[in-house]
């Protein structure tokens, strides 16, 4: 069974893999991730404090090494446990290599200001779409804006915005993709409450279909598949790292006390943070190494209890949730949310983020939209490169704006607003 979820298939493209005995397919997925520009940009996108002081603090790129780095060694607690069952069907280090790509691409979609650029989107479409000129958007298209999503345009980034001139884009293998998707189902999706988000956009369907049918899962009535087993994985690494590492951050940045910081950590794991001799950044440090290590393995272990409901695709839910120190994460996980997402500091670096996304929005899809551009228009879809021609639908003129306003840094999208507004001495401090 476990063949099907192992696939080297590049999605999009027609040719069989390239022979290269140098590197596998996956190896490449890896390597094609790593050197492309949605990536490098990940280095001016907020973690967890936007425009931090220190440049101790981590950006969505540093954090996407780091889950990386934890999806690998999950990886690699799982392969030896299904040694006896895959071992003839991937090497380890391809095992590994699957979940290590995917979990570096998790948040390359993820707009300026992370989860409050994605807010901002969404309210800015909420109200835009009400005006007659949008009435004739379907309903899955007025929810792909209204519910923008970081997850789904991270599979859109990969198979559609990066290297666009060929089918696939990237064309990563069906592994890879598969261990990426959170949420298998698109914007709208009825009474179904099995995924709180959506992974796809209406516009890349076709593509989203073919992953899943290389990994052998069916639609359901929702129009969504059951999840690739090694997605729950990457989510995983992915969670750990939310907590654990932000709070590090955390500590770094002011917002939570050393002494807070470290109890936390001891409530994950006793004696993790060693004596009191030690400086206070090397036991915050030493604790976030062990306690990582102890969720690997309890996540490890999670997965392999749970493997046959994993495999079929009737499990439900997230492997950290039932792992043995779940009441300490969740306890964690909150005071990271509450302490640190929604401190003062963030929320007002947060707010300036807010005004600028809106205002280029308004700014782009005026300028996509005009049937007869204006000079100002034409001005401002060639400096954001707004590729706009007949064929287009009001959708995929819309959704353009949404993919040039999100693949921006925080920094330049501040700026460009700046500059477009004519706000000469608005800036970000």
């Amino acid at each position: 069974m476990w063949q099907q979820f192992l696939s080297s298939h590049r999605i999009g493209s027609r040719r069989s893999s390239a022979t290269d005995v140098s590197r596998s397919e996956f190896h490449k997925d890896y390597d094609r991730i790593i050197f492309s520009s949605a990536f490098r940009r990940l280095a001016d996108k907020t973690q967890v404090v936007p425009f931090p002081e220190s440049d101790y603090t981590r950006q969505r790129l540093t954090h996407s090494l780091e889950v990386s780095c934890v999806g690998r060694s999950l990886a690699t607690s799982v392969f030896e446990a299904v040694r006896s069952e895959i071992g003839d069907l991937v090497s380890q280090g391809d095992f590994e290599a699957i979940v290590a790509a995917a979990c570096l691409a998790h948040d390359i979609g993820n707009p300026p200001f992370g989860h409050f650029g994605e807010k901002a989107i969404q309210e800015w479409a909420e109200w835009r779409l009400k005006e007659p000129e949008f009435s004739s958007l379907t309903e899955s298209e007025r929810a792909d804006l209204t519910r923008f999503e970081g997850n789904a345009q991270s599979f859109r980034i990969l198979t559609r915005l990066q290297m666009a001139n060929r089918p696939g884009g990237m064309q990563l293998t069906a592994a890879t993709l598969g261990a990426l998707i959170k949420y298998p189902r698109g914007s709208v999706a009825g009474e179904s409450k099995r995924y709180k988000k959506h992974g796809v956009f209406q516009d890349d369907r076709p593509l989203f279909d073919e992953v899943f049918e290389r990994a052998g899962r069916v639609v359901d009535e929702f129009q969504q598949f059951s999840r690739h087993p090694l997605a729950l994985l990457s989510e995983a690494a992915d969670d750990i790292c939310y907590a654990v590492i932000d709070l590090e951050d955390g500590c770094k940045a002011g917002l939570i006390s050393w002494d807070e910081g470290l109890s936390i950590l001891e409530g994950l794991r006793i004696g993790c943070t060693g004596t009191e001799k030690m400086p206070n950044a090397d036991r915050l440090s030493m604790g976030r190494a062990i306690v990582i290590g102890q969720l690997v393995q309890q996540c490890a272990e999670v997965f392999q209890s749970q493997q046959a409901a994993i495999l079929e695709g009737t499990f439900d839910g997230s492997l950290i949730d039932l792992i043995a120190v779940a009441d300490a994460y969740k306890a964690a996980k909150s005071i990271a949310v509450e302490r640190i997402f929604n401190s003062p500091r963030v929320l007002e670096l947060e707010a300036a983020g807010y005004r600028a996304i809106q205002g280029l929005m308004q700014v782009l899809t005026s300028a996509a939209l005009a049937e007869s551009p204006s000079g100002f228009d034409l001005h401002i879809r060639k400096l954001n490169n707004l590729e706009i021609t007949d064929e287009m639908s009001t959708y995929q003129k819309l959704v353009a704006c949404t993919d040039q306003v999100s693949g921006m840094t925080d920094r330049y999208c501040v700026e460009l607003f700046r500059r477009v507004s004519g706000q000469a001495d608005w800036k970000v401090s």
